[in-house]
């Protein structure tokens, strides 16, 4: 179901398991390195008190509002919708936020996790790590490529940020696997 930008997840959670409230989860990679599919299928679980961000949701609201401007001249409207759902979804009371984010500008990281810390929030990273190449192609095959100085930037970018206990690195096929669960990890 969508509400506004921000997708939630109705229905039943799987038995035998406590969602840890209130969480942010982070799914960060490369543009086009499979954030956008790993939250549809998270969220496609149905567990209820589960929110998803992506900026994917605003481009998909201007252009269903007629908007027809190439993506490159959308981009930075779209990123400061996005943000501000983001900003938005962390205050908010769902117990489990799903945010969709490169990861890679460390002033926006680091706002992000203050806002979740203002937020009581905890905070788990899954990097769907992936190949620049692979990447790529996973843009071209959404229609949606960045510019190749701003890809380098993210490649560039892409390690600076400690991973915590909890935080899974994924690749692609693993990504296809996993469930809310184990993003979630064991309940605190």
């Amino acid at each position: 179901m969508q509400l506004g930008s921000v997708m939630t997840a109705p229905g039943p959670r799987g038995a035998g398991t406590d969602v840890p409230a209130p969480v942010l989860v982070v799914i960060g990679g490369l543009p086009g390195s499979g954030k956008t599919t790993l939250l549809r299928r998270l969220l496609a679980e149905g567990a209820p008190g589960v929110t998803g961000v992506d900026s994917e949701q605003v481009t998909t609201r201007l252009r269903s509002a007629g908007l027809r401007l190439p993506y490159r001249v959308l981009r930075p409207w779209v990123h400061a919708w996005h943000r501000w759902h983001v900003l938005r979804a962390i205050g908010g009371c769902a117990p489990v936020v799903l945010l969709t984010d490169p990861w890679t500008g460390p002033r926006w990281r680091a706002a992000v996790l203050r806002a979740a810390a203002r937020a009581g929030r905890s905070v788990r990273l899954v990097e769907v790590a992936v190949s620049p190449e692979l990447a790529v192609r996973g843009q071209s095959s959404r229609g949606r490529a960045i510019s190749e100085r701003s890809m380098r930037r993210h490649i560039h970018r892409r390690h600076r940020f400690p991973l915590a206990a909890g935080d899974l690195v994924v690749d692609r096929r693993r990504a296809t696997r996993l469930t809310l669960d184990e993003v979630l990890g064991p309940p605190s």
